[in-house]
């Protein structure tokens, strides 16, 4: 809702732009140093500071006659308070880092711990830029403005995945080299792992079989998630491990304005970017169709693999 007599600025859909890079030449081919983490001290003062800024939304909220979001906390001057479950400081670290490699991600005006809240530690002062939601406006946009989002998308894939690791060709982890946060993995974390093949040992671990289907039925389930392995190429790729039309943000004309939600960022097997997008995913729906013309299709056979991984260990992250 607009308030004619609030200034732009405080207004709670002012947004800050930035433009799309128009060539490859103003991504780069090589992965940004991750940054040196704020010293722990500094993070407590933010903390406070942003859990001032929480409880003033409420009022800010009123104000401006929208309703309150406890995890994204609307602010005026273009500002959003992320702090939600499972946010924490590698997703700061990697939006630093895709952002500084010319990815449009949001900027981070700082970053707070609470020690007190370890369901979500981490809470992220960030730009709000300009777009919509993919999924909200896919279907109405034009076949030039789609193609565009597209080629867009592609080409921020491809350069994130053409990243070399600085913790080894084969080690599953985070922007840190430590642990990965998923909602797709036992207790929402995994690793770091020194090979694929640890990784997959890991997401095997918690098999427990269905009761309402055959014990021929589960062991061919078993077969076919085991079989993840035998199809995973040599090392892994910086994935951003939650591609979702949610979390992409576009102008009219197609243009990706925003890349949201890196807390899942981090060095996975080459197939979990395309598999984790399709998880669920009917195949008569758009999305579906654009994960294919992303380049989906060269994962056919490991998300059917998935599809049976997760009918087993669905029980050990679904919480």
């Amino acid at each position: 809702m607009r308030h004619s007599w609030i200034p732009a600025i405080l207004q709670p859909n002012f947004t800050w732009t930035r433009k799309s890079p128009s060539s490859p030449s103003r991504l780069s081919n090589e992965i940004p140093p991750t940054p040196e983490p704020s010293h722990p001290l500094v993070r407590r003062f933010w903390g406070y500071i942003h859990s001032f800024l929480k409880r003033f939304s409420v009022y800010y909220c009123r104000w401006v006659r929208i309703p309150f979001d406890n995890q994204i906390i609307p602010l005026p001057f273009g500002l959003l308070l992320k702090w939600s479950d499972g946010t924490r400081l590698e997703e700061v670290l990697a939006t630093k880092v895709c952002r500084a490699a010319g990815l449009p991600t949001p900027r981070i005006i700082s970053y707070g711990d609470h020690p007190n809240t370890p369901h979500a530690p981490v809470s992220i002062l960030m730009t709000r830029l300009s777009g919509r939601e993919l999924g909200q406006v896919y279907e109405s946009l034009s076949q030039k403005a789609k193609a565009t989002a597209l080629i867009e998308l592609k080409l921020y894939l491809s350069t994130i995945r053409g990243w070399r690791s600085p913790w080894g060709d084969e080690r599953v982890c985070s922007i840190t080299g430590g642990t990965i946060r998923s909602i797709r993995v036992p207790d929402h974390k995994v690793g770091p792992c020194e090979t694929p093949q640890e990784f997959h040992e890991y997401l095997l671990a918690p098999v427990r079989y269905p009761s309402f289907v055959s014990e021929a039925v589960n062991k061919e389930k078993v077969r076919s998630a085991r079989k993840l392995q035998s199809l995973q190429r040599p090392g892994v790729k910086f994935t951003h491990g939650d591609i979702k039309h949610h979390n992409i943000l576009v102008d009219e004309e197609g243009h990706i304005t925003e890349l949201l939600d890196w807390e899942s960022a981090g060095w996975y097997p080459e197939f979990w970017e395309y598999t984790t997008a399709l998880r669920f995913v009917p195949k008569d729906f758009w999305w579906y169709e654009f994960l294919m013309d992303l380049g989906a299709q060269r994962y056919l056979e490991e998300s059917e693999c998935e599809k049976a991984l997760t009918s087993l260990t669905a029980d050990s992250y679904s919480w």
